[in-house]
């Protein structure tokens, strides 16, 4: 029989707390250059979503073999819940509950920005990226020669950019959808690396903001679009994948060799601001249109090419939304580093 982990019954008060700081975790994914990871160590629940994934194994998929097996009743039924216990189901439940909604509720607005206002956008994203690159770098136990991880790291996100075609950003490939899931949930439980950006450099960030969209307004107009669901559902599938095997490797690779880990992920976060580049070059007839009918120009940021600002007023709109993003980051940055001061300090006291 599984071991059974007793935690104490949760009130509506804390079900109500840790939905909403599911919702704060799911926004903060969906932005590219901001860590699920961080908000979840601002919201000092970092080490319990650790825990719980951590606490996969086979054994758990054979407790649900034999609880489906025995009618949903007796000893089978009795080793589910204290595997249901031991794994903190309900808290990874009600998270994924607040993550989803508030996911599903700005990925409209985002998806507006990036295609109608995409230069201040990816400004905004760029401020938010860079103060983050702290973040591993602080996480690292030793620097020197170490630090050349750097470099592939940089070569892989700057390589990508030109590989990818633009029809695979717009690709509805089912495996490409498992593949981008399975390595993006393994990102978004790292603190300053975000999910969502790692979906930005595999050209795939638009097209899950596309199918998010694409199937809100066809439940508002009460229509199922089964091709943006088939599509999701591949992506949730290779996150499940990702949280299961992918997540223990990169534990792994964060036990033996840390520090080289952190450099390559500095390396992914500085190649990255080519690909957030504010200013692109629109490829013509590449259009959509507003709210009043009015025809935009539609970007691709992971494959479109960049070029340099046409006039002194981008530049200033682009800066004051750089230097937006920047003080938030920092600003959120500083208040993460206080769970664990104050861990610190009640272990010496």
């Amino acid at each position: 029989m599984a071991q059974q982990n007793v935690r104490p019954q949760t009130s509506l008060r804390e079900f109500i707390i840790i939905v909403i700081k599911g919702g704060m975790v799911g926004i903060a994914n969906i932005i590219p250059g901001v860590s699920g990871g961080t908000f979840a160590l601002i919201l000092g629940i970092f080490d319990r979503i650790i825990d719980a994934i951590s606490g996969l194994r086979l054994e758990t998929g054979a407790v649900l073999f034999r609880f489906i097996s025995s009618g949903f009743r007796g000893k089978g039924r009795d080793d589910f819940i204290a595997e249901w216990e031991r794994l903190d189901v309900k808290f990874l439940v009600l998270l994924a509950v607040g993550a989803i909604g508030a996911i599903m509720s700005t990925s409209i607005l985002v998806d507006y920005l990036l295609k109608v206002h995409y230069s201040p956008t990816l400004a905004f994203f760029v401020g938010l990226l860079l103060p983050s690159i702290a973040i591993p770098w602080a996480m690292m136990d030793r620097r020197g020669l170490v630090l050349l991880w750097i470099i592939p790291g940089v070569l892989l996100t700057f390589g990508v950019s030109f590989i990818i075609p633009d029809s695979v950003a717009r690709s509805d490939n089912l495996l490409f959808a498992l593949l981008t899931g399975a390595i993006s949930i393994s990102a978004m439980i790292l603190p300053g690396l975000s999910g969502s950006y790692i979906m930005l450099i595999m050209g795939q960030y638009q097209n899950v903001l596309n199918k998010l969209t694409d199937l809100q307004r066809g439940l508002g107009a009460g229509q199922v679009d089964l091709s943006s669901v088939v599509w999701l559902a591949s992506l949730a599938a290779g996150m499940a994948v990702g949280i299961v095997f992918f997540a223990r490797f990169l534990n792994f690779l964060l036990a033996r060799y840390r520090s080289a880990t952190m450099a390559f992920l500095i390396g992914l976060l500085i190649g990255s601001l080519w690909v957030l580049w504010p200013f692109k070059e629109i490829v013509a007839g590449a259009t959509i249109e507003d709210r009043h009918g009015e025809v935009k120009q539609e970007v691709q940021i992971a494959t479109a090419p960049n070029c340099l600002p046409k006039n002194a007023d981008e530049v200033l709109l682009a800066g004051s939304f750089f230097i937006l993003g920047f003080t938030g980051s920092t600003g959120l940055i500083i208040v993460g580093k206080r769970p664990k001061t104050r861990r610190k300090n009640k272990e010496k006291g």
